[in-house]
């Protein structure tokens, strides 16, 4: 039976500071697009809080994977 292999403080802290990245982009690159959206349409504030709430939703899914891969990597 395989022992389980505990990953380091190192490779905690890159991806607890990937995850976090990862949030911070999506939620900018979201913003960002809301408010380029904003400025075609002429729509005021409607997408800016749509598409940052949208990259937010994205960075959990992304750091969902990101857990999962690290989970996956330590069972090997």
């Amino acid at each position: 039976m395989k022992q389980k292999k505990t990953p380091s403080t190192m490779q905690i802290a890159a991806t607890v500071s990937a995850m976090g990245f990862e949030i911070f982009s999506f939620i900018i690159i979201g913003a960002l697009g809301g408010s380029y959206l904003d400025g075609r349409f002429q729509t005021k504030h409607l997408w800016l809080p749509i598409c940052a709430v949208a990259g937010f939703l994205f960075g959990i899914i992304s750091c969902f994977y990101t857990l999962k891969s690290l989970i996956k990597e330590d069972d090997q």
